[in-house]
């Protein structure tokens, strides 16, 4: 899930220069100034951020936060930075299999008390490791499904929403007829398939954690997902009523269309809220629960506190890394990044008003009980990326729905652990 929008690769490149400005001084830095290494995986509400930096450093005179955003290829760059025993003072990565391979590297907040009791229990629990231990700290939750432009439905003449497959090829049908593509799927990025392919996946009656288990021990095999050939139909009314060449669309470009009025509907969460905004603030866009099969009741959002920041335990400043994270993630202007800036929901307590329209719609649907779990970030390392090429594969007819079906089984079955 990495967003990255043109207006902010000026500051992200600033930002980044500045790290690595830093890292040459490493060391060599001013006597009275301590400088704090900070990874940052995301390119959202960076204005925002940038004023709660600075917020963070009046408060702490003589400290400098350098702070690296690498929102496109993240988590290269911070394994090449591990590899190379450049650990940052404070980093986050996904939530679930990811983080559990950087915990080696994590504090233990496990007896600081005072730290967990500003967070809600429920994204607590998303960093912990297999023993109990609270080895992270949560972000924002995040909700994913498709996402549909209500000027183009009503313009189409759709008043029903699909919540079944016929339906949604159906309303494909009625968007063609007026000359929009229905699909902006950024089948360019492999993350966004394999995301756009676990609603597929999802058994609500087990639920992410289930299925993943479930496929851990042999329980479920691919071919007997009940829902998961439908996948292949609804990328083939991509490639038939979506933008041409999708695989060519990246996840900017996939957002621009949609706020634009340029396509229908894509497959995105609540994190490209900022993004969205910044394209066009008066787009009409709203969540539509994802279609996988034949009866309503499948349909599927998917919801999860799913980043989490880590602090390196053997930071030369292992207080002030702490008390940065919990700045972040908890403080006022921490708030005030993630529901203003980013327009999302955090995983401490909060009063704040939440910005985004996506993430205040798909609380109607978390009220009612009808999002389920994340099950990317419990498979298996490595996979997510293997499926999405997969699907492309598909996409371009160089493999069968068969053939990646049983590459998907193969893989997980290998990497599993």
């Amino acid at each position: 899930m990495k967003r990255f929008i043109a207006t902010s690769l000026a500051l992200v490149v600033t930002l980044t220069g500045a790290w690595a400005n830093g890292q040459q001084e490493k060391g060599s830095s001013r006597s009275d100034e301590i400088v704090l290494y900070v990874f940052d995986a995301h390119a959202y509400g960076l204005e925002q951020y940038a004023e709660m930096v600075d917020k963070f450093e009046a408060e702490h005179p003589g400290v400098k936060i350098e702070v690296q955003h690498a929102a496109n290829d993240s988590q290269s760059l911070l394994r090449s930075r591990i590899n190379s025993n450049d650990i940052p003072d404070v980093f986050d990565v996904e939530s679930g299999t990811l983080a559990l391979s950087y915990y080696e590297y994590a504090y233990n907040w496990s007896d600081d008390a005072s730290v967990l009791a500003k967070f809600k229990q429920s994204a607590i629990d998303t960093g912990k490791d297999s023993d109990g231990n609270v080895m992270s700290l949560p972000w924002t939750y995040e909700n994913m499904g498709l996402i549909y432009n209500k000027d183009l439905f009503a313009r189409a003449g759709i008043t029903k929403l699909p919540s079944t497959m016929d339906e949604l090829e159906a309303a494909c049908k009625k968007l063609d007829a007026k000359g929009i593509p229905a699909f902006a799927l950024a089948g360019k990025e492999t993350w966004v398939l394999a995301q756009t392919a676990t609603h597929f996946m999802m058994d609500k009656g087990l639920d992410a954690e289930g299925v993943t288990e479930q496929l851990n021990n042999g329980q479920l095999k691919f071919k007997e997902m009940k829902n998961f050939r439908n996948l292949f139909r609804f990328l083939d009314l991509v490639m038939k009523y979506g933008v041409k060449k999708p695989l060519e669309v990246d996840w900017e470009t996939s957002e621009n269309k949609i706020a634009n009025n340029q396509a229908a509907i894509i497959h995105m969460g609540d994190w490209c809220q900022s993004t969205l905004d910044s394209f066009n603030p008066d787009a009409h866009l709203a969540f539509l629960p994802f279609p996988v099969g034949n009866d309503p009741k499948e349909t599927t959002l998917l919801s999860s506190c799913n980043w989490t920041y880590i602090v390196n335990k053997d930071s030369d400043h292992l207080e002030l890394a702490k008390e940065y994270a919990e700045y972040i993630l908890s403080s006022d202007m921490g708030q005030y990044w993630m529901c203003e800036g980013v327009g999302a929901v955090p995983g401490c307590k909060t009063q704040k008003n939440i910005r985004g329209y996506l993430a205040n719609d798909a609380k109607t649907y978390i009220a009612e009980a009808k999002t389920n779990g994340w099950i990317h970030t419990r498979a298996p390392l490595g996979f997510n990326n293997a499926l999405g090429g997969y699907l492309q594969a598909y996409m371009i007819g160089q493999m069968s729905a068969e053939q990646v079906i049983a590459a998907a089984q193969d893989f997980w079955d290998k990497a599993k652990n």
